[in-house]
């Protein structure tokens, strides 16, 4: 239950039956956010009446470390933003990743509060798949910051036709024995499998909302038509060019992220028999709109990587389009596993994650519950 709730600069601990939340002050208004021990170990119940927290506002503020934001106070302390589509940012230790950089969408979509060129800083950018709507931004990013791109051959091939330096280019295949190692935290890609949601089911949704919505203009149009320039469109990008990441930090933290809503491979199963499981599973939801599917595939996603916290990816979409609804996915997940952290945040809005009470660490057996 409830023991009390303030506004404006404090931050206070409120108990809540068997679980830990935190208040942090978002803007105007008051945001209720899980303390989180690593997939979701809580220490202890707090009943504290009013705690003074001193402001972080690499944790706190809306605002990227990569365009300029702060990073965490704390050095191990992991923080998310989403970035629209499957774009993330991890922020840890004083490294940036990026995770897919489609950044510049156009004027059908959503403004993502900041363009690519205000990105400044990047250490790598993991790219999961090269159609344009995962690597329209990449080649500039790198360009500018200097950072390693990751991604499968039919990725690399078109960052090197954009002239990015095949020196900060790694090409992986994700069929194993890749491990790229940089400070802090290493990567292990493996080969998963692009989505291929049915016709009968996409096909008259799309032509239903052509049928209500206002066409793109003639300069829209072409917008649209540069950005998709800048991706690939190889059939082979199915079965070959879509790589799944896991991201093991230097403290055994493990995070798992997968931009296209496709079947589990074989790959990916092998790999989790070996890892176990990951903290955190940052995995896109299936392009096929209905409940009944898109939760099928996440609860594919979370009895293979048995993550503690899941966290949608590749949701939103433009002005004409359906955002694919992630409520009867955290349901789905939550009625097999009531143990399951789900989170889903605005655009830029941080998670921060203490990644020092991490699975690697934890007693057998012992799993956080929320109520």
């Amino acid at each position: 239950m409830l023991k009390q709730m303030v506004s404006g600069k404090k931050v206070v601990d409120l108990a809540v039956s068997q679980a830990e939340v935190r208040v942090w002050p978002y803007g105007s208004v008051s945001v209720l956010l899980p303390l989180i021990f690593c997939g979701g170990l809580l220490a202890q119940i707090r009943n504290e009446r009013s705690v003074e927290k001193p402001a972080d506002p690499g944790c706190e503020d809306a605002v990227l470390v990569s365009t300029g934001g702060s990073f965490p106070k704390a050095s191990k302390t992991l923080a998310i933003r989403w970035t629209g589509y499957s774009n993330f940012e991890l922020a840890y230790d004083g490294e940036v990743i990026l995770l897919d950089a489609y950044f510049d969408r156009g004027s059908e979509y959503p403004p993502l509060g900041f363009k690519a060129a205000d990105i400044k800083i990047a250490d790598v950018i993991l790219i999961g798949h090269g159609h344009f709507d995962h690597m329209a931004d990449a080649a500039s990013v790198a360009a500018r910051t200097g950072a390693v791109v990751v991604g499968a051959p039919l990725t690399t091939e078109k960052l090197m036709a954009q002239n990015v330096d095949g020196q900060h280019i790694r090409t992986v295949t994700g069929k194993g024995d890749e491990i790229l190692e940089f400070r802090g935290f290493k990567i292990e890609p493996i080969l998963g499998r692009h989505g291929q949601p049915p016709p009968s089911v996409t096909g008259p949704i799309d032509k239903a909302l052509r049928s209500v919505t206002t066409p793109p203009t003639d300069d829209q149009a072409a917008e649209s038509a540069a950005i998709r320039q800048r991706g690939v469109s190889d059939p082979r990008l199915i079965t070959e060019g879509t790589i799944t990441y896991l991201i093991t930090f230097d403290n055994g933290f493990r995070l798992a992220y997968r931009d296209s809503g496709g079947a589990i491979t074989d790959y990916e199963t092998a790999a989790m028999k070996r890892v176990g499981r990951v903290d955190v599973a940052l995995m896109a939801t299936e392009a096929s709109y209905l409940p009944a599917l898109t939760t099928k595939r996440a609860l594919e996603y979370m009895r293979t990587y048995k993550p503690d916290i899941f966290i949608p990816a590749h949701h939103d979409a433009s002005y004409n389009g359906l955002w694919r609804a992630t409520e009867p996915i955290f349901q789905a997940l939550k009625d097999e596993n009531p143990s399951i952290i789900t989170i889903s945040k605005t655009y830029r809005e941080p998670i921060c994650l203490e990644t020092d009470n991490n699975i690697s660490r934890r007693s057998p057996g012992s799993r956080a519950r929320l109520p």
